[in-house]
């Protein structure tokens, strides 16, 4: 679990609609954090999209209009165009780094993931093992703030 102050931080930026990479060893903590604090503990309208098995990546985009109530949207730009109108969203993807494995289009869904992040009034939490660095797209990493879980910011509870 995320240590106070920089839970309160990690609040305060996702409010102000910066694009956020959270990320950290295995069972650190960080689907804990989002999942049942954050979540709950921000007013904005969320979506939660867990990449890991069985999910497949090709519907991701289809599911993400869905998700946010845009049932019958079929182009991405009419999309974008919705997502950017009104009150503030936000939009996590957890376990990030398997989008990079298991996509055949792996360069548009980044693409559409950019223009997503782009977005003034909504923000990107993205969930992986390691930084967007590490993934070798430096220009998309360029859009979110980087936040690590690790031993000096978490609590860990003894099982």
């Amino acid at each position: 679990m995320l240590r106070y102050k920089d839970y309160c931080q990690l609040i305060d930026q996702v409010n102000a609609g910066k694009n956020i990479n959270l990320w950290g060893k295995q069972n650190i903590g960080k689907t804990l954090t989002v999942k049942n604090c954050l979540l709950k503990d921000i007013n904005l309208e969320s979506v939660y999209l867990n990449l890991e098995y069985p999910f497949s990546v090709d519907h991701l985009f289809n599911v993400i209009p869905i998700s946010f109530s845009f049932y019958y949207q079929q182009d991405w730009q009419n999309i974008i165009s919705e997502l950017s109108d009104g009150y503030n969203r936000l939009l996590v993807i957890d376990n990030f780094d398997r989008l990079h494995f298991v996509s055949n289009t792996f360069s548009h869904d980044l693409f559409r993931l950019q223009q997503l992040a782009q977005l003034e009034n909504f923000s990107l939490l993205l969930i992986s093992r390691m930084p967007l660095e590490y993934f070798h797209f430096p220009d998309f990493a360029n859009y979110f703030e980087k936040l690590e879980l690790n031993e000096t910011n978490t609590w860990t509870f003894g099982q």
